[in-house]
């Protein structure tokens, strides 16, 4: 595949296969590169973490850019699938926002949201017919793996601490993400969050029932998700309480 074909709308390729060499591999990669920012980062002092959380929300910016930029450079950008309402979207932007000013709640809705969440979107990729080398594998890859790099570095590097608290905090504002973005589904015929049915590609969602009955087993699975990301942190300090 040449430079042009790999930024082509349509695929050139072998197509992506789930589960596939090429999947494993990128799973791999990304996996390695996430363990070694962490160790990089556990070993810079605050300036140098300071300089590492803004090329990591430029990163982030900018690669989300250039793929709204390629979308609606082939002709395929609109309102039904582009707009920054899936929580990765969301996590795109937010996770940026927080990596410069923190917030409570910021922390809250990238660990909760980005540990539950992102690695189902690595194990079931919503990548279509593109398939390595295409910009749209990489881009999909390089950018739910920068996703989940803002919440382990908060964590693991910046030393910030989930709460059960906060994720009820996060859970709540899940469900009301949840609830406004399924009417603008209605509104535009679009399927953010697949709260509206079930997305087009494969999925975990496939092994449940029809809409909508996969939504109530949807916010079950959440609530599950974010108690498995607490769990580490359940265990009480000496002499704190509640």
């Amino acid at each position: 595949m040449d430079l042009a074909g790999a930024f082509a709308v349509r695929s050139e390729g072998d197509g992506f296969e789930l589960f596939g060499g090429q999947h494993l591999a990128a799973l791999a990669v990304t996996s390695a590169s996430l363990a070694a920012l962490i160790a990089g980062g556990r070993r810079l002092g605050p300036v140098g973490r300071r300089r590492a959380r803004r090329v990591l929300a430029a990163a982030l910016a900018g690669q989300e850019l250039g793929y709204h930029a390629w979308r609606r450079a082939g002709g395929t950008w609109n309102v039904q699938e582009m707009l920054p309402l899936h929580l990765c979207s969301v996590l795109v932007w937010g996770g940026s926002a927080n990596l410069l000013r923190p917030t409570g709640l910021g922390d809250d809705v990238t660990w909760y949201w980005g540990v539950a969440g992102v690695p189902q979107a690595l194990l079931t990729p919503d990548v279509g017919e593109y398939g390595f080398p295409h910009y749209r594998f990489f881009q999909f890859f390089v950018s739910h793996g920068l996703v989940l790099a803002v919440p382990l570095w908060q964590v693991f590097v910046e030393g910030r601490r989930p709460t059960a608290a906060g994720a009820r905090r996060a859970y709540a504002a899940l469900l009301g993400h949840a609830a406004v973005v399924g009417a603008i589904n209605h509104c535009l015929g679009s399927n953010y969050l697949y709260v509206n049915r079930k997305p087009a590609t494969a999925s975990i969602l496939d092994r449940l029932p029809a809409w909508p009955g996969y939504i109530p087993i949807l916010a079950g699975v959440a609530a599950g998700a974010f108690a498995l990301a607490y769990a580490p942190f359940a265990r009480r300090r000496p002499g704190t309480k509640g």
